[in-house]
């Protein structure tokens, strides 16, 4: 699955079999390159539990661009490897427990709106 914009369209999610030589079919980097590549300083990747480094490569390909990175802390996380390469590649913005990545998701998307001026923010 990726994320791919016309130069005179929204932005639309493609599912496709490439690339073929990857480890993981679908793969997260994939995904999340694409997704920094569309969407540059307003992408946001966010990196959870599991084993291995997947995941890595798009979180750096968006903290690269300007996007937000965010990863979930050892002690909340089942599996801490796929945060921990983020962590160790020095990608991650901010790390946070598993209960506080909704918040975090929230603040980012009320930032971002604001900075925009597209849409104001919602009144309790």
């Amino acid at each position: 699955m990726i994320v791919e914009r016309a130069s005179d369209s929204r932005p639309m999610i493609v599912l496709t079999p490439k690339p073929a030589n990857h480890l993981h079919v679908p793969s997260i980097d994939v995904m999340m390159e694409s997704v920094a590549s569309v969407f540059g300083s307003l992408a946001m990747g966010i990196i959870m539990t599991g084993m291995g480094s997947d995941g890595a490569l798009g979180i750096k390909s968006i903290h690269r661009r300007g996007g937000i990175t965010l990863g979930q802390d050892e002690a909340s996380c089942v599996v801490y490897g796929m945060p921990r390469a983020c962590a160790e590649m020095g990608v991650l913005q901010r790390v946070v427990s598993l209960s506080q990545i909704p918040q975090q998701i929230l603040r980012a998307a009320h930032y971002r709106k604001q900075a925009s001026g597209s849409l104001r923010p919602m009144r309790s």
